[in-house]
């Protein structure tokens, strides 16, 4: 049996000797009969957890206690701030029960990867609550794909979800309810109201990481875990739409800023350089790549307040990427030390080079 996969911290610490794998098998067996007495929420994790002990029998013993729980002391379970592990358990080994899978999908613990299980095989009122949770539909996008496949779904709200799918960003090409979709709202008129409650669903499904002001690390091995957890979020930019990322570009913190900020889409790439937080340094790193564009490249010329700094105007002269207009207008308080560099730089356009070359010789002229 593979270990399990959730944490001892999903159960109060007086409890946690009854799942500790060195712990005695008669008092693990208890736990697994049901004969420990505990209060509701950590009987079902106990049980849960126990589900996947070393030892068959008590894995057997707590997969019958877990199913034969009494219903109000089940669902009052569910109810709980459970680990999202524990309900994605019940949700995949208890026999169906509309009120256990109701308390499961109310429960904002549960994992959207459970939603899009259930998604797959669910009818009637518990369907709808699926459908209707658009947060985590953008989110996750494999729960549309489930609702999409369910035969049970109806045509009426898949072709709802097919129009927010639309709305969103959310690409279902070559499925003919998501064209007939765009077709559909394409040619409707618009709705600003709509549209607003579209944009709080979107804001609303952002990663918390990502919006979270992030600290500086204080040693090398929180160093490794910030980059780790970085990776992890860079990651999660390219299953994003780019209605998200949008979203995210205006309220994101640096990380996620000087990532969008080089975004193909032009779009996104403009609101990340609009977002409040921006910071001169960070202007300044923006400035210094090749690989932003020039549309935001010239929001920057026209920011007044970052462009006092002579460090900004710098990068920008420096970068051929800038509007020639832009870079002739900063090259007049370029300093004469890097007015040479400039001169004899290859990358910037020969106008520019020659302005700064004629630059050169008048302030050498008038010495």
């Amino acid at each position: 049996m593979s270990p399990c996969p959730i944490p001892a911290s999903a159960i109060s610490e007086p409890f946690r000797k009854h799942v500790d794998p060195a712990a005695p098998a008669p008092l693990r067996m208890m736990a697994s009969r049901g004969l420990v007495p505990m209060p509701p929420r950590e009987t079902v994790s106990v049980l849960a957890c126990l589900c996947f002990d070393d030892d068959p029998k008590i894995q057997e013993g707590a997969q019958n206690t877990l199913t034969s729980l009494p219903d109000r002391v089940l669902t009052g379970a569910l109810k709980e701030d459970l680990h999202p592990l524990v309900l994605d358990h019940v949700a995949r080994t208890i026999p169906f029960k509309e009120a256990v899978i109701e308390a499961i999908l109310v429960n904002p613990q549960t994992p959207d990867e459970t939603f899009a299980y259930l998604g797959e095989t669910l009818d009637g009122p518990l369907l709808e609550i699926v459908f209707n949770n658009q947060v985590r539909i953008l989110r996750h996008p494999p729960i549309a794909q489930a609702l999409i496949s369910n035969p049970k779904a109806p045509k009426s709200q898949v072709d709802m979800l097919m129009d927010f799918a639309v709305r969103t960003g959310m690409d279902f090409a070559g499925l003919a309810a998501f064209e007939e979709a765009k077709k559909r709202v394409l040619s409707a008129p618009r709705d600003i109201k709509e549209e607003a409650r579209i944009q709080q669903v979107v804001v609303a499904s952002l990663p918390e990481e990502m919006l979270r002001d992030e600290v500086e690390p204080k040693t090398a091995q929180e160093a490794s875990e910030a980059e780790k957890k970085r990776e992890t979020i860079l990651k999660k930019l390219h299953t994003m739409t780019a209605a998200q990322k949008v979203a995210l570009a205006q309220k994101g913190n640096k990380t996620i800023r000087m990532a969008l900020i080089r975004d193909a889409n032009k779009v996104v790439a403009v609101a990340a350089i609009k977002n409040p937080g921006v910071s001169e340094s960070e202007v300044i790193g923006v400035v210094t790549s090749r690989a932003v564009s020039d549309e935001v490249l010239r929001i920057i010329c026209n920011n007044r307040e970052w462009t006092r700094s002579y460090a900004v105007k710098l990068a920008l002269v420096q970068n051929p990427k800038t509007p020639l207009a832009f870079s002739m207008r900063f090259l007049q308080s370029i300093h004469t030390g890097d007015l040479k560099g400039i001169a004899g730089n290859k990358n910037v356009p020969s106008a520019l080079a020659n302005a700064a070359r004629e630059m050169l010789s008048k302030r050498n002229a008038g010495r």
